[in-house]
């Protein structure tokens, strides 16, 4: 009877060694399923726009079966690039599956020929110009959220102007942020705007500059944006700090 238990977990222990082969060839087989080719200058029509988990849109839709993503920054967004129904030519790597024949394309250059709005992405390593920017008042207009549904920044328009900007506050200061920020609310913005991006450069006709946050006064508070991880826009610390 002491054994018993001893004999049942080498049992369990040589059922999962025999099944992880299994596994591991289900895997090998659904990779074979797929091949990448180089698609250039493909013109089409977009017919819906594609969402992330956090309810922003990261790519689009054409015809039925192709789907357009970005991997690299996209200045304004995704959506500044299009609608349904505007005609687009694109070129980029494509994945299709031999099952289902559905095509993901990782886009390199964009260009939406009913609005003008393009999109380039480069591999070169340009270094980004930071010019300050503030501490200056305004209105917030919008939170934005990343694709796990925390706050990573705002739409803001700074006082006695019309052209809103978008405050990236990387998403580790959410939790600070969260009880902070009100859309109507006041708020005073201090960081830099890049002049580029290494990672991607695009013009659009709706994109919005970048202010990349340092510290911002809310209510009379001050909470200053530290630790970004990796640099440029993203994540970073939130420490909220009395008056």
């Amino acid at each position: 009877m002491k054994f018993r238990p001893v004999v049942l977990a080498a049992t369990l222990t040589v059922a999962a060694i025999a099944t992880a082969p299994t596994v591991a060839a289900q895997q090998a087989d659904d990779m074979s399923s797929s091949t990448a080719i180089s698609v250039t200058n493909v013109t089409g029509a977009i017919a819906q726009t594609n969402y992330g988990s956090g309810g922003q849109v990261e790519g689009f839709l054409i015809g039925t079966n192709v789907l357009l993503t970005f991997g690299s920054q996209v200045s304004g967004g995704v959506a500044s690039l299009g609608v349904a129904g505007n005609n687009v030519t694109y070129s980029g790597s494509s994945v299709t599956d031999s099952t289902t024949s559905f095509s993901t394309v990782r886009v390199t250059s964009f260009k939406n020929n009913t609005t003008g709005a393009s999109y380039t992405s480069s591999t070169t390593t340009t270094t980004p110009t930071a010019t300050a920017y503030g501490p200056t008042a305004g209105t917030l207009k919008q939170l934005n959220y990343d694709q796990n549904g925390a706050i990573n920044g705002f739409l803001f328009t700074a006082s006695g102007s019309s052209t809103a900007v978008f405050v990236s506050t990387g998403s580790g200061a959410s939790s600070t942020l969260k009880p902070l920020l009100t859309v109507g609310g006041t708020v005073s913005v201090t960081g830099t705007t890049m002049s580029a991006t290494a990672a991607s450069t695009c013009t659009a006709s709706t994109a919005l500059t970048v202010v990349e946050a340092s510290s911002l006064i809310v209510n009379g508070q001050t909470i200053v944006i530290t630790n970004r991880a990796g640099g440029g826009m993203g994540g970073g610390m939130g420490s909220g700090h009395g008056r």
